[in-house]
């Protein structure tokens, strides 16, 4: 051979040679890279989406962990959905529901400052008592499923602090909204770090709240009037002393679902 004709020969070469090479080194990198590929960290999810969020993690779940003040949205919509799921499936059903104390005066009040501040058009709305009712109310209808659903396992927790976050935590992501109304939320997938993160804040914020004992009572307590109200409050152990008008409240606010993300 001639030196021109072994000179391309050796090119010839080298460029194969580095032709396969870059080819292993893109296909190692595009499996590895897939291998490694999670889930999207974050979506952001518009205000007028949030219910249909809710409702989709509520239907695809075992379990709900929720965290936030008086959690009426959790009671009237997410609650039933989930139950519905578990009631037709027959699987059971784990829920830890931590929300404010309603015993916590101080607590209350400034809860109530918070929303009036953070809804200015809806300030009437939002009072101590208006608070107390909501969150008596989630216990209340928590209690009576309890003792309706031998499937659920139901744990409720009263906090002292107060966070302009609501988390709600399914088995399929973490949906994290703002009491403000008209303010999107945050919905992180199982798998991202976020998810696994706030699934580890959760139970070490229940572990650091006080945990409320659902009785289990020989009679269903569906409440239907004041007086039913009272002698639930009282086997429950809270909001001991509560007038009329606060009774009457819970009773309207039990028996009223309420959309958070509409309205107040």
């Amino acid at each position: 051979m001639s030196l021109s004709d072994t000179i391309i020969s050796i090119v010839d070469s080298l460029t194969g040679a580095a032709v396969a090479s870059l080819c292993v080194s893109l296909l190692v990198v595009f499996f590895y890279g897939l291998k490694r590929q999670g889930p999207t960290e974050v979506q952001v999810t518009d205000p007028g989406s949030i219910s249909a969020e809710l409702d989709k993690a509520a239907g695809a779940t075992n379990s709900w962990d929720y965290r936030g003040h008086t959690a009426r949205y959790f009671r009237s919509a997410v609650l039933p959905t989930l139950l519905q799921r578990a009631e037709r499936q027959g699987h059971y059903l784990s829920v830890n529901v931590q929300v404010l104390d309603p015993d916590n005066v101080e607590l209350m009040d400034f809860f109530a400052e918070y929303r009036r501040n953070a809804n200015p058009d809806r300030r009437d709305y939002w009072t101590r008592q208006r608070a107390q009712a909501e969150i008596a109310a989630t216990i209340i209808r928590l209690q009576l499923l309890s003792y309706q659903f031998s499937r659920l396992n139901c744990r409720v927790y009263l906090a002292s602090t107060v966070s302009p976050f609501t988390i709600d935590l399914s088995d399929t992501c973490v949906i994290v909204t703002r009491e403000k109304a008209g303010t999107a939320a945050l919905k992180y997938p199982v798998g991202s770090s976020f998810y696994d993160s706030t699934k580890e804040d959760m139970r070490l914020s229940n572990r650091q709240s006080t945990e409320l004992p659902l009785p289990r009572s020989a009679t269903e307590l569906d409440p239907g009037s004041v007086a039913d109200v009272r002698e639930v409050l009282s086997l429950l152990d809270i909001l001991q002393g509560a007038d009329d008008e606060l009774l009457s409240m819970t009773l309207d606010a039990y028996r009223r679902p309420v959309n958070p993300y509409a309205t107040a």
